[in-house]
């Protein structure tokens, strides 16, 4: 199983460059606000293709890391490692939407002109429903991670592993970028869930050679 976590390695690291390429400014990480797609308005068409791209490719690929998750854990619950498969690919579902989406609230116009044709009103409301877009996949990440607590609780696995759940990496990562000056924070914020999910997959990997044998 360990082609699929290399995979899912992969599939997220290449989701956290597309998030740079997307959404990246040279300003602080505290400065940043990664609840707002204003972002947009700074990056051409050419770039926002690129990212976008890259993103919903990625979204793809990082389902094989969670399937790893759901083999090392079915000696477990078989039940409930299917459920955190199930909920932690609803991330991926609507997170790839969501990347596919942003090419069209970019600005096509070079050096920061703004080409865009498309009525102010029209741009709002589709930020707007990107926005909705990302809320869909909270859901699947809060019950992901309260499974993977859950299942990690065996006793064959290491106690510091129920605290690498998806949604404590991320909070890890968040504070680590937010804290981050110009311009190192500005491009890595928006990655911060990325690069905690191929955290994930890394230790997830790890423990899992460790308790194989007992598995």
């Amino acid at each position: 199983m360990k082609k699929f976590a290399l995979i899912g390695i992969a599939g997220a690291l290449t989701m956290a460059l597309s998030d740079v390429i997307l959404l990246g400014q040279p300003v602080s990480g505290s400065y940043y606000d990664i609840s707002s797609l204003g972002a947009m308005e700074h990056v051409d068409s050419m770039r926002a293709a690129l990212g976008s791209t890259l993103g919903l490719l990625a979204s793809f690929f990082i389902c094989f890391g969670f399937w790893f998750l759901k083999k090392m854990f079915e000696p477990v619950n078989e039940k409930l490692s299917t459920v955190l498969f199930i909920a932690l690919c609803s991330v991926m579902f609507f997170g790839g939407a969501f990347h596919a989406g942003y090419y069209f609230i970019s600005n096509p116009g070079p050096s920061g002109e703004s080409h865009n044709l498309i009525p102010q009103i029209v741009l709002i409301d589709f930020r707007n429903h990107l926005e909705v877009l990302s809320y869909l996949g909270v859901p699947g990440f809060l019950l992901g991670s309260i499974i993977f607590f859950k299942l990690s609780l065996d006793a064959r696995f290491a106690v510091w592993l129920r605290y690498c759940n998806p949604l404590i990496l991320s909070l890890i990562f968040l504070g680590l970028f937010y804290v981050l000056p110009a311009p190192v924070g500005g491009y890595l914020r928006p990655a911060f869930l990325n690069a905690a999910t191929a955290s994930l997959f890394i230790i997830s990997l790890v423990v899992n050679r460790k308790v194989n044998l007992t598995l």
